[in-house]
């Protein structure tokens, strides 16, 4: 199964197995180091397909 990754302007690479665990990581990494909150499409949008 393919795994996805959302690459962050900081640096910051999060890749997950799943969506919901993408999204959970993707929105705590926004809130906590950007201050920002990200709605679950908003994370889908910026993920990427990555071979595992």
């Amino acid at each position: 199964m393919a795994q996805k990754q959302v690459s962050c302007d900081c640096g910051k690479v999060i890749r997950k197995k799943t969506d919901d665990e993408l999204v959970t990581a993707v929105q705590e990494h926004a809130r906590q180091v950007h201050s920002m909150d990200l709605k679950r499409e908003e994370v889908l949008s910026m993920a990427e397909v990555v071979a595992d």
